[in-house]
């Protein structure tokens, strides 16, 4: 099996080193994002270039716990030609070399600061100040990491005063909540080892004043427990709600009532700390005492926020069904916005279950707003009446729903059978028409793709282009929409659709090309520029560490993050992170307010958002099993998004995202031994002769193989027998696993996705 993972391994620095960025060494990053420490140690140890090679060492051999050897590649990092075969490992020969004459390196100040840390293992805290203050006040949070290690070696060698006015000091220069908060936790902990109570005191309340939920303010809320004993000083109003909702989060229930009941509340902070009050009595199981202090007379003010407060709690903890009465009670009173929330909640908590009567809180919700939940509402009323064949009812919800919201989150659903039932009832023009707008306002949708590759075929394609041709010299831009989709989907050619667009009439397609431009260039509007420059040399490395830490704080800030996505998807295309890439173009555009639609992108973004990673892998495995291409990474997306580190809440693992279990006995049956998951090449290996045998178990139904790669076979193969006679949109519609069924939808618009954009990966012969 080593020889075997040997082979894999080589494969995939192969297949990804295409197009990556840098001179020479253009494997490096993905040696770095996907290979193990000792993979990286077997593949460099013998030969390390340059100082991008000596860090990748470094950090492989940390990772190992072999430090010393660390600290040796570390320390070669630290220049560009600077090296010593001979370097002593000790912490005064490696500060002499570390400070010595020479060009340094980008990574120098990555490498001190690791040093640093190996030495402080070592108890080495005076040298592990010193190499901590070798690192460059213009490097961004790793400044801070420097100066927190600075702050806990001197601690450790007794020099509290010296510790926490180095801690003063970057607070100073952080201003992101989370830098602040741990620096806060740390300058409480030293002022209470220095016999500073109310000092410390004052610095966990700084963190609480920063956010009431999180492990910091959690840690914050456990330490002032013991400082609190003693009483420094009696809290405000403001402090003493924000320590017991801290508590109350860091699951202190029973202290978090102790403070919130400790003195009365008034003014704004009344109502908020009554509700704190109450979702902590139910998570002590005191609902009495919880249904009195929403009675009570006093509160009548805040009584529906309390009985909300209440239900809500009850819900979270758990006692979904305990809490429906309550809600229902909410929702008599008419006091809003708690009635409609409430009724939100119990509509579809009562749909979801097919409880008796669920029909009157969605046509109650329905009737009473006029919101996205109504649209979606009306969407689950028509879609119970498709499964009761009830088709007239059906349309009249369907059509309800989209005169409510015509682009809500249940439109392209409503469309898809709008179209299926006009057709049934010989309709052709509605059954067109709608069939048009699924593909104008729904281009995202799963339901979209499923039509467009039924109805592609349908048409010749010269037909289609004539059709095309007319709609656009007569103007009418929805209907070339439309048949530039089939068109495209027959052609299967990204150059010759994105030609047609000169054509379109749609702002869109300009704020695609925008919106790549602005990627490929780095565009960033906020001033952390210098951050996102700086990250360059993570990506080269393949050191995912790095680029975290550094952009972590911009998620904090509203005006960074749409920076933070530019710059993670501009060196990720780079550098060959398809995760990276593509997820976080998807995420740009929703703040760019567009949907994901390939028929209007430049071929860069598409190539971007399905993107061939793994490529020799992949066709390997594709070709031994009889799988093609295409097929695997619809799966691969579908399931991880290209992250051959995912791990799902049930356990499954890796780029295909297989249970333990199903691995074990894929691997049995390939003869393989030893493996890990999160592989990239085992885990499409194990994955590709997963879905041959389910594609040879279901006879090469694609519905029911991806079902069954979601579910397992043996609960399809029941739905396959209670849905007897039923066709495959019917079957796919009422599954009845809700993350199935969307599993379903979702990967045959990948596969059909990934048809247009890779034509080149046909199915193996």
């Amino acid at each position: 099996m080593k020889r075997l993972n040997a082979i894999f391994a080589a494969a995939l620095f192969s297949a990804l080193s295409c197009g990556t960025a840098g001179s020479g060494g253009e494997e490096l990053p993905a040696l770095g994002f996907y290979s193990t420490p000792g993979e990286v140690i077997a593949r460099l140890g013998t030969n390390p270039r340059g100082a991008r090679e000596h860090f990748m060492l470094g950090v492989a051999h940390r990772s190992d716990k072999r430090h010393k050897n660390a600290i040796f590649h570390f320390a070669n990092s630290c220049f560009t030609s600077r090296r010593s075969a001979s370097l002593r490992l000790f912490p005064q020969p490696v500060y002499q070399f570390v400070r010595g004459f020479g060009f340094k390196s980008d990574y120098y100040d990555d490498a001190v600061y690791e040093i640093g840390r190996l030495f402080s293992n070592y108890g080495e805290h005076a040298y592990a100040a010193k190499f901590a203050d070798l690192v460059s006040k213009d490097s961004g949070v790793l400044y801070r990491d420097a100066m927190l290690l600075k702050s806990s070696s001197l601690a450790s060698a007794g020099k509290n005063g010296e510790a926490l006015a180095t801690l003063e000091e970057i607070l100073d220069r952080c201003d992101d909540p989370d830098s602040r908060a741990l620096i806060q936790i740390r300058i409480g902990s030293l002022r209470g080892k220095e016999g500073d109570r109310a000092g410390s005191l004052d610095a966990y309340l700084a963190v609480l004043a920063l956010n009431a939920r999180g492990w910091q303010s959690s840690t914050a809320a456990k330490q002032l427990m013991l400082i609190m004993k003693d009483k420094p000083r009696e809290l405000t109003q403001q402090e003493r709600l924000r320590y017991g909702k801290a508590l109350f989060h860091a699951k202190e229930y029973g202290e978090s009532l102790t403070v919130l009941e400790s003195a009365p509340f008034t003014g704004d902070h009344r109502g908020e700390a009554a509700a704190y009050r109450v979702r902590a009595l139910v998570r002590e199981k005191q609902d009495g005492k919880a249904e009195a202090l929403v009675r009570d007379p006093e509160n009548a003010k805040f009584s529906a926020l309390l009985a909300k407060a209440r239900a809500d709690e009850t819900w979270s903890s758990g006692r979904k069904s305990q809490s429906i009465p309550i809600y229902e009670t909410i929702i008599r009173s008419g006091r809003e916005p708690q009635a409609r929330e409430s009724l939100e909640r119990v509509g579809g908590f009562m749909e979801e279950r097919r409880r008796a009567g669920f029909e009157r809180y969605l046509i109650d919700y329905k009737d009473r707003y006029r919101d996205e939940t109504a649209g979606h509402f009306l969407w689950l009323l028509g879609r119970s009446m498709i499964r009761g064949k009830n088709h007239d009812g059906a349309i009249r919800h369907l059509e309800e729903s989209l005169a409510v919201r015509p682009r809500g989150k249940s439109s392209g659903a409503c469309r898809f059978w709008l179209h299926k039932l006009y057709a049934a009832k010989g309709d052709a023009t509605r059954a067109e028409e709608t069939a048009r707008d699924l593909v104008v306002f729904n281009p995202d949708s799963s339901y979209t793709w499923l039509l467009i590759t039924r109805l592609s075929p349908g048409m010749s394609e010269g037909d289609l282009a004539a059709e095309y041709r007319k709609a656009v010299d007569g103007g009418q831009s929805e209907r070339a929409l439309y048949f530039h989709a089939l068109l495209m989907t027959r052609e299967r050619s990204l150059e010759r659709a994105e030609a047609r667009m000169d054509d379109i009439d749609s702002p869109d397609i300009a704020r695609y090309r925008e919106v790549e431009k602005t990627i490929a260039g780095l565009r960033t509007s906020s001033s952390y520029g210098g951050t996102l420059a700086r990250i360059d040399r993570y990506f080269a490395a393949g050191y995912l560490a790095g680029v975290y830490r550094e952009l972590r704080p911009l998620l904090a800030r509203e005006e960074s993050r749409k920076d933070r996505l530019i710059a993670l998807a501009h060196y990720g295309g780079r550098y060959g992170h398809a995760y990276l890439n593509a997820h976080s173009r998807v995420r740009l555009l929703g703040l760019f307010d567009l949907r994901e639609n390939i028929t209007l992108m430049p071929v860069e973004s598409s190539r971007a958002l399905f993107p061939a990673p793994f490529g020799e892998c992949v066709k390997r495995q594709g070709e031994d099993f009889s799988v093609s291409r295409n097929l695997l990474y619809a799966v691969m997306k579908a399931e991880s998004f290209f992250r051959h580190d995912a791990v799902s809440s049930a356990g499954a693992m890796g780029l295909m995202q297989i249970m333990p279990a199903t691995a074990r006995g894929l691997a049995r049956a390939l003869g393989i031994r030893d493996f890990t998951l999160v592989d990239p090449c085992t885990s499409i290996r194990l994955g590709a002769r997963y879905i041959a045998d389910l594609k040879r178990q279901f006879g090469g139904s694609f519905p029911h193989m991806v079902a069954a790669y979601n579910a397992g076979p043996g609960n399809v193969k029941k739905w396959q027998d209670r849905m007897s006679g039923e066709d495959m949109d019917y079957f796919t519609e009422f599954t009845p696993f809700f993350e199935t069924r969307h599993y379903i939808l979702r990967t045959g618009k990948f596969l059909a996705q990934y048809g247009i954009i890779h034509p080149e990966h046909e199915a193996p012969r």
